[in-house]
């Protein structure tokens, strides 16, 4: 949020919420927390969760704990620039991640595809206009077995995997975890990032097995992990 910069955000509700301990977190990070507690992540000594939704957020777990970096700013893995000629990111940069495996990748996608004429029954869906396609479109048409729309979704999973194989070979997580409004799909975004991560992951062949599950508390995990982290500073 640009207009926030600079901004002390935890004075700003200290000041009017005298009597309470506030504390400022991300969403990811606080997903993370969530998950491991009582999620996906519980019992994980080495893992990573990636929110999917307008754009990709993330938290690491490390040695059982969810690490933050030197000033807050590990797991921003959205901005990590997978193709330097791609789209204009909000950040200012090209190419970033979340431009492709995000909410808003997802409607990018969907709508190439119907000018391509790869979407025709959610085209005519839509009212006829391949601008109007949106990512809901794409999984709503899916669910039904569209082909086009199957298609679409295919290649969501190999830009999720081809992220996820990145982070893969910096962290060495033993499982990863997929959160945010995208992690809904189900297994029709976790078949084909399964699939396409079997042959993006370095040393696929010869390394254990690396798990990619959904959130299990879905778009409920920020906020959860938020009261967590809310409960802690309060008994410290």
């Amino acid at each position: 949020l640009p207009s926030a910069a600079g901004a002390d955000l935890r004075q700003l509700v200290s000041s009017r919420v005298p009597n309470a301990v506030v504390i400022v977190e991300n969403d990811a990070n606080c997903a993370a927390l969530a998950e491991q507690a009582f999620g996906a992540l519980r019992g994980v000594r080495h893992g990573l969760i990636v929110t999917l939704g307008t754009g990709i957020g993330g938290g690491l777990v490390v040695e059982g704990e969810v690490r933050l970096g030197s000033s807050g700013f590990a797991g921003e893995v959205g901005h990590m620039v997978v193709d330097p000629a791609g789209p204009p990111c909000p950040c200012g940069r090209r190419g970033c991640w979340e431009r492709y495996a995000s909410g808003g990748g997802l409607g990018r996608l969907a709508r190439e595809a119907a000018y391509a004429g790869r979407l025709p029954h959610v085209v005519a869906q839509v009212g006829g206009d391949p601008e109007s396609v949106h990512g809901e479109d794409i999984t709503r048409a899916a669910v039904s077995g569209d082909e086009g729309a199957l298609g679409v979704l295919d290649e969501l999973g190999w830009w999720v995997a081809l992220g996820l194989a990145n982070l893969v070979a910096m962290v060495d997580p033993e499982r990863c975890v997929i959160g945010g409004g995208l992690a809904e799909a189900g297994a029709l975004l976790l078949d084909p990032t399964r699939r396409a991560f079997a042959e993006l992951v370095e040393g696929g062949s010869v390394r254990p097995p690396i798990e990619i599950t959904g959130a299990a508390l879905g778009e409920r995990a920020g906020a959860v992990g938020a009261a967590l982290a809310a409960r802690s500073a309060n008994q410290a």
